[in-house]
């Protein structure tokens, strides 16, 4: 119930959404039509503005530490999915935005800074079940070379609290007071560690695929709309909802 609710509300909290309703309430909506116009207009230069949204991303991401600021080796590194797409077609996975997250592992893993890796993810969809991206990503692993013995799957998590409880009957039962490490994007990493807190396991987060540390001042990303903050946006949103969330009934 809880996976199917937080489909439903993930779709009304979408900025897009709101931009859709606000027009709509200017079409049907006469004597206020010239209002939900301006409104629908303000609200899509603010959702559209990538000066906007990476100033307030910095505010709530939780910013990288580096691997030179890495003080010592980890037993395992926590790998939360939503990265990648199973192809069944050309039987390859096709990688999104925030594939950083494998690729920091990988080399995490190569340069010794983590023993093992933990693939946390089954699938986000309410069809297609029998597809679980963490067997995938194990795949893919053992191909390019990582040891199948280093790799730990955890397939059954549908979110990030399935994510964390899933992970934690893990990481208690094989590495009781063992050293992790949780690799996720630095816009999820908030939610994220509330999670794994909330299952009281201690863990160090490692941030990747995060806003970039200088600032933009040229025209272009002050004042022309862009379509893929829009996308951000929403996935900053469905942050602050979930996080609010988790807090209050996890």
């Amino acid at each position: 119930m809880f996976f199917v609710l937080s489909k439903i509300l993930a779709f009304l909290t979408k900025p897009s959404t709101w931009i859709l309703i606000v027009l709509c309430l200017a079409l049907f909506n006469k004597r206020t039509r010239r209002k939900f116009l301006l409104l629908g207009l303000l609200m899509f230069f603010i959702f559209t503005n990538g000066f906007i949204h990476y100033e307030i991303s910095r505010l709530w991401e939780i910013p990288p530490i580096g691997y030179e600021n890495l003080e010592k080796k980890y037993d395992v590194a926590v790998v939360l999915g939503g990265i990648s797409d199973f192809d069944g077609n050309y039987n390859m996975l096709e990688f999104n935005e925030s594939s950083d997250r494998i690729m920091h592992a990988i080399k995490l893993y190569k340069q010794g800074f983590v023993k093992k890796i933990l693939l946390s993810g089954g699938t986000g969809t309410m069809i297609g079940l029998d597809i679980r991206e963490a067997p995938n990503l194990k795949k893919y692993l053992t191909e390019i070379g990582i040891n199948e013995e280093d790799i730990i799957l955890e397939k059954n998590s549908r979110n990030t609290k399935e994510n964390a409880s899933y992970s934690a009957v893990i990481l208690n039962n094989e590495f009781k007071n063992g050293n992790f490490l949780l690799v996720t994007s630095a816009i999820h990493m908030r939610r994220s560690l509330l999670c794994f807190e909330k299952q009281g396991i201690k863990i160090t987060p490692f941030s990747t695929d995060f806003s970039m540390s200088e600032r933009k001042l040229y025209f272009d990303h002050l004042f022309l709309p862009e379509a893929k903050i829009l996308n951000r946006w929403e996935d900053l949103v469905h942050e602050w909802i979930g996080f609010i969330v988790y807090r209050i009934t996890f």
